[in-house]
């Protein structure tokens, strides 16, 4: 890039996606970052060194005094702070998942819209979309979000399209589980510590489910191209580009942990019930139930998501597709930061 540099704002820079995305930009050189986060603690042990090259700005997706002043002499806007799904201790109530995932959202599209931002590229998820039937999963297949997050993130994915449509030009982008150092807490290292003690749960024998993955660094990849390239109004899907199945990452995940029978079935019907019961006790005493019904028409779901649009499009092309490398990142990093 010639002349003056981009002037970008990233929204949830000490997160998993924010901070790879933060550094990369940082690496590229070619844009002046600005940071929204809720507090300066984590900023060194995020960035490290590079502190001294951001603009921060303290505040949170409901403080509309924080969005507009960040917002302020800015180009683009990558929006990756979100409330995600409860793991570990107090269930987030469906009214938080509303105030931060959509409301905020809105608000700061809002202020962006009026700071006149020229793009504004929100991280999504494939959770808005639930768990389709459609054999095959593309932008065009329809959103059946059940749980008080899945249908956060998809109600933020139609307000702003909303916004699309009175001319604000901002892309979505819908990642799937995401692979890679940073995170705390998730998907990943509930696997792990299943596998470890061998008690994941294979519903069926059903090992031939597509379970898609995409290492961080391609998911920042796509954003940054949906930034540069991606069409106003228009949603993109993203992955490794690999057809993964869960037997496959069940067998990494267990050569990691030291358990060569990381698994166990559980015969459906068993699982349905067992499905029910706990997700009322666990709803009764405030806790993220262990397999509500959304998460377990996930682990069924054969989920074949089309990414040729965004390879079309943005020019996508994923990097990183063995689960050796992908799955090996993750397992070092929960275990480097205590989490394993």
């Amino acid at each position: 890039m010639h002349g003056e540099r981009r002037r970008v704002l990233v929204t949830g820079a000490t997160g998993f996606v924010g901070r790879h995305l933060t550094r990369a930009l940082l690496v590229e050189g070619e844009s002046a970052v600005s940071v929204l986060v809720r507090s300066e603690r984590r900023i060194d042990d995020v960035l490290g060194g590079d502190r001294e090259r951001l603009r921060v700005f303290l505040g949170d997706l409901g403080s509309e005094a924080a969005l507009r002043e960040a917002c302020r002499h800015v180009d683009t806007v990558f929006h990756c702070a979100a409330l995600g799904p409860s793991a570990y201790g107090p269930q987030n109530r469906p009214e938080d998942y509303a105030r931060v995932n959509v409301e905020g959202t809105v608000l700061l599209a809002r202020e962006a819209r009026r700071a006149g931002v020229g793009r504004f590229v929100h991280v999504s998820s494939t959770g808005a979309m639930g768990a389709p039937p459609d054999e095959i999963i593309d932008e065009e297949t329809a959103c059946r979000p059940e749980s008080p997050y899945q249908r956060s993130k998809r109600d933020a994915e139609l307000r702003l399209l909303e916004t699309c449509r009175e001319g604000f030009p901002a892309v979505i982008v819908r990642p799937c589980l995401i692979a890679g150092e940073g995170k705390r807490g998730g998907d990943l290292v509930r696997l792990f510590r299943l596998c470890r003690r061998g008690l994941f749960p294979v519903f069926d024998r059903r090992l031939d489910v597509e379970q898609p993955l995409v290492a961080v660094d391609d998911a920042v990849q796509a954003v940054v191209l949906a930034a540069a390239k991606g069409r106003s109004g228009e949603i993109y899907l993203i992955h490794s580009g690999s057809r993964h199945t869960l037997g496959a990452i069940l067998d990494v995940a267990g050569r990691l942990v030291g358990n060569p029978r990381p698994y166990r079935n559980v015969p459906l019907p068993l699982a349905v019930a067992a499905s029910r019961v706990t997700t009322s006790v666990a709803r009764w005493l405030g806790r993220p139930p262990p397999l509500a019904p959304e998460r377990l028409a996930l682990f069924l779901s054969d989920r074949r998501i089309v990414i040729d649009k965004a390879r079309r499009e943005l020019g996508y092309e994923p990097r990183h597709q063995d689960l050796e490398e992908m799955l090996g990142r993750a397992y070092r990093d929960f275990v480097r930061t205590g989490q394993l």
